[in-house]
């Protein structure tokens, strides 16, 4: 008998290490990571190659509220931030499956110096993956501090020392965003990313930061960028909106910026190097590609009653319009009201205006005067029928099929169109001191502390039917973008408003330096939304500070 209990024992201790080996084996998930320490500055992006092996006899997606996220400690343990961003795995981990992808992560917290990283999951509302046992890689971080000489150094090489040390801050901020929106295609500088999340290069927003970008880049680079949207140019002279790392384009058709845009980044690279626009791209000229982009427009989208180029119906600078409740509002349709918008109408003037200075260089004197006569036309037609005198700024649309909408737009400041109006040289000075009052009036109404706030007041409730902006206050219904704000402050440095154009720049980076971030956008609540680390932002508060704030008779170093 002894001698069967001993076997029964010998039988259930097998059994049980057998099924406890099961389950360490199948019953279980690990995440491993190919970085064991990590060094960076504080913001600056790091891309880790994460893998994930699911024993689990489930699966692993987001569609199952299942996402990617990490928890901060000290060195002794403690926790320093538990609850971090969230990321999308991008693809479903099958039961029993595996996989590999990439998690870019900006450890932009205050405080620099030595911290472990425990890369995690979460089921959202539910648990944490670490909690279950899940085994979850420890990284130790060494995080630099971004305002240091060390980071001036080997990043900052233009660097324009002011008597506010908050604009000096802002210049290590912008410099990392540059850094981090950098797309590298084949060890080459393909071009920027708009932000962090956006892994396309788009060219509305190559021309906002295209010049300050010149500061740290090769002019040779960002030559190729431009050139990238040349070389996908249609052969009716159209161009894209976004180009990714394959060659696809893409275009929000509902605006007609783009072809603007375009040769507003081509003219910085015109001014370094003039003779650039004489190089063939596909066996043609720059400067006949650029003359087509905007002929393009002029034939295309040309309302024939107003003699003004032609949009969908956007808040103002957009690319959402009044259409459709998801992505089908980015494109044309036949939901679509065609409108006139000061916004287009300025930047297509101020695009007119550098084909011109390029075309006179290269003594092109027909069609100088051709865009020269077509460019009066369009000052002063938008003038006339955007300018709304009474209240002393410009209407952000008319729709030409009806007036529906005329008496309440008349009621919204719409800071972009106004800025790029006042850019555009479409305003006088004293009518920008009128202008200047009433937004101050405006700003104060509504307790607002920023000039980023891109409608006032925004358009009613539900008025657009996209998630996104159906609420005032809103993404592009009113929310505030230092995108925007910061072209308003340039306008007013280049027509001689210098004290209220610093007012308004010290109130934007002060509150940039507080989050050590330029968000997408904020909502009245001062809380960040879409993407961190805004590149468009940050090239024009660069050119605030650098075109703006510096004198001739200043000194800064290099």
């Amino acid at each position: 008998m002894s001698g069967m209990n001993s076997l029964r024992k010998k039988f259930f201790i097998f059994f049980i290490s057998t099924f406890l080996i099961f389950f360490s084996i199948y019953g279980n998930l690990i995440i491993k990571c190919d970085k064991e320490n990590i060094s960076v500055f504080q913001g600056e992006k790091i891309n880790l190659r994460i893998t994930v092996v699911n024993k689990l006899n489930y699966a692993i997606s987001p569609g199952n509220r299942f996402y990617f996220s990490y928890h901060i400690y000290d060195l002794n343990g403690k926790d320093v931030s538990f609850d971090n961003k969230r990321f999308i795995i991008p693809r479903k981990i099958k039961k029993f499956g595996r996989t590999t992808f990439k998690i870019p992560i900006y450890f932009n917290f205050k405080k620099s110096g030595n911290y472990k990283i425990k890369l995690d999951i979460v089921k959202e509302g539910v648990f944490w993956g670490s909690d279950k046992g899940w085994e979850v890689p420890i990284i130790k971080l060494n995080l630099k501090p971004l305002f240091s000489d060390e980071f001036k150094k080997k990043y900052l090489k233009n660097y324009y020392k002011t008597e506010n040390s908050l604009l000096n801050k802002e210049q290590y901020l912008l410099r990392i965003i540059l850094k981090n929106s950098e797309i590298i295609n084949n060890g080459q500088l393909m071009g920027f990313s708009p932000g962090s999340n956006y892994p396309k290069i788009w060219i509305r927003d190559t021309a906002t930061f295209i010049g300050y970008a010149k500061l740290f880049y090769k002019l040779s680079d960002l030559k190729k960028a431009v050139e990238l949207f040349l070389k996908y140019q249609k052969a009716d002279g159209e161009i894209a909106d976004n180009i990714d790392k394959d060659g696809n384009t893409d275009k929000n058709t509902v605006s007609t910026d783009q072809e603007s845009s375009l040769l507003l980044s081509a003219y910085e690279m015109f001014e370094d190097d003039p003779d650039w626009i004489k190089k063939k791209i596909l066996n043609k000229k720059i400067i006949d590609r650029l003359e087509a982009a905007l002929g393009w427009v002029w034939k295309n989208k040309l309302d024939k009653k107003f003699g003004l180029v032609l949009n969908g119906f956007t808040a103002d600078w957009g690319d959402v319009e009044k259409s459709y409740p998801d992505q089908r509002a980015v494109k044309l349709s036949k939901l679509s009201l065609p409108s006139i918008s000061v916004y287009v109408q300025a930047k297509y003037i101020q695009a007119i205006e550098k084909f011109i200075i390029m075309s006179k260089y290269l003594k092109n004197n027909d069609t100088t005067l051709l865009w020269s006569s077509r460019l009066n036309s369009l000052k002063n037609r938008t003038k006339k029928h955007l300018f709304l005198k009474d209240k002393g700024y410009f209407i952000s649309h008319i729709t030409p099929s009806t007036d529906e909408y005329y008496k309440m737009e008349k009621e919204i400041l719409a800071v972009g169109g106004n800025a790029e109006a006042i850019l555009a040289g479409l305003m006088t000075y004293s009518e920008i001191k009128k202008f200047i009052k009433i937004l101050d009036k405006r700003l104060k109404k509504y307790n607002l502390k920023s000039v980023s706030y891109t409608l006032l007041p925004p358009y009613p409730e539900s008025f657009f039917p996209h998630p996104l902006l159906s609420k005032q206050w809103s993404y592009q219904n009113g929310g505030s973008w230092d995108w925007i704000g910061a072209r308003l402050i340039n306008a007013l440095f280049q027509k001689g408003f210098r004290t209220k154009a610093l007012t308004y720049l010290k109130e934007i980076v002060k509150k940039n330096i507080k989050n050590l971030n330029i968000f997408e956008w904020e909502d009245r609540n001062g809380v960040g939304r879409g993407a961190s680390f805004y590149t468009g932002a940050a090239g024009v508060i660069g050119e605030a500070i650098w075109k703006g704030c510096l004198k001739k008779d200043d000194k800064q170093e290099r």
